[in-house]
């Protein structure tokens, strides 16, 4: 294959005007599309187009990506290809500041949530936003960077275009912390198969930054059972109709959230769960969830309404041997009382079928109040008390 060289009225193919086939730029190229292996520019009569994002050189998603330096304005163009569900791009900045935002489809994403401490975001729509350790900060709010290098990434390295980029930090973009924010993520939905880039810009206003971008190819999320919204946990935790919603792992596993995970009514990720709370049905760990106002889990909590000892095979034995009765159970109806508690509810956790003594308060056999169940299956199927030293049925 014969190879062509070409000559530009520029530092790079991202600043010239015009593309030659002579070295005193005075034969123009044939009309067409050129590329450095990052953009690709269509000439016209001589006249460069404004460049366009080349999608076979753009990086593919699911690759790791680091950057390291001094102070820069860095680029990756993203290729998810014709999937459909939710882009994950997970972020850390580690210590020294950083701002990002992802450009999808014509919409600028900047909302973070970090592993450590939730939220993160700047107040201004589609500014960066800048996460990372306070005492790391180089005194960004307020100040104008004129002239950051630009990069962009290409396969495995960072390469100069040859332009320049101004950013200014408005003091709302600021969101930094007392610790390491540690990884952060941005949730973007694909509901269609195209368009497939996203761009990912990453601003580094000091010097010696280092930090890692992982972006995820699109994917629907995982299903999981909660109630619809409830004004507190008192009320939620009555709920017993359940609904199927779906989170963004932060802390959490697919299907399971955990604290600061994104959740959403939809498994692309666009539309958030309402602020408010949550029952959970079936979680490992936790009976009802708090939302924050931007859709991120901030709570988990128990729903738990009795107290129940620990097993024993035999109903006597909670009539002449002191027993301490100090598991927190939830119920299924939700009872608060002793006196509520009713043949075929469902107790919360994994209990050995057997029996146990339960209050409604933290307290044992000696103190009580308390009465005895059985459980088969976690399902009560019998409710006795003790007379004397025997234990007979109510």
């Amino acid at each position: 294959m014969a190879i062509t060289t070409y000559y530009i009225d520029g530092n790079s193919l991202a600043t010239a005007t015009a593309i030659y086939t002579d070295a005193t730029l005075t034969t123009c190229a044939p009309d067409g599309y050129y590329s450095d292996g990052l953009n690709v520019r269509q000439q016209i009569s001589c006249v460069l187009q404004p460049a366009e994002v080349c999608p076979s050189c753009a990086t593919g998603c699911g690759s790791s990506i680091s950057g390291t330096g001094g102070q820069g304005f860095r680029i990756v163009n993203l290729d998810t290809g014709t999937d459909t569900g939710a882009i994950i791009v997970a972020f850390d900045p580690q210590s020294i500041p950083d701002g990002i935002r992802a450009i999808y489809d014509g919409v600028i994403y900047n909302e973070l949530s970090s592993v450590n401490d939730g939220y993160r975001a700047s107040s201004t729509p589609g500014n960066f936003t800048f996460i990372g350790r306070t005492s790391s900060d180089c005194g960004i709010s307020g100040t104008t960077y004129p002239s950051l290098i630009e990069y962009e990434y290409g396969s495995t390295t960072w390469i100069a275009t040859g332009n320049t980029v101004g950013v200014t930090v408005d003091a709302g973009d600021v969101s930094l912390g007392t610790s390491v924010p540690g990884w952060s993520y941005i949730v973007i939905p694909k509901p269609t198969a195209s368009p497939s880039t996203v761009t990912i810009q990453i601003v580094g206003p000091c010097s010696n930054t280092a930090f890692q971008v992982n972006a995820l190819c699109p994917a629907l999320l995982t299903g999981f059972q909660s109630s619809s919204v409830e004004p507190d946990k008192e009320t939620v935790c009555s709920a017993t109709t359940f609904e199927t919603y779906y989170n963004a792992p932060v802390n959490g596993t697919a299907g399971v959230p955990g604290l600061y995970d994104w959740v959403f009514t939809d498994a692309y990720g666009q539309t958030a769960l309402d602020a408010g709370w949550y029952r959970l049905y079936s979680h490992p760990t936790a009976d009802a969830m708090r939302v924050d106002s931007n859709g991120v889990i901030d709570l988990l909590n128990n729903c738990a309404t009795i107290f129940i000892s620990t097993f024993r095979p035999t109903c006597s034995d909670f009539c002449d041997t002191n027993y301490i009765i100090s598991l927190a159970r939830d119920t299924y109806p939700r009872r608060t009382t002793l006196a509520s508690v009713a043949i075929g509810d469902l107790i919360g956790g994994n209990n050995t079928n057997g029996f146990y003594a339960y209050s409604d308060v933290f307290t044992d056999t000696d103190t009580g109040p308390f009465r005895i169940m059985e459980l088969v299956n976690n399902y009560v199927t019998g409710i006795y008390q003790c007379d004397g030293t025997l234990c007979q049925g109510l």
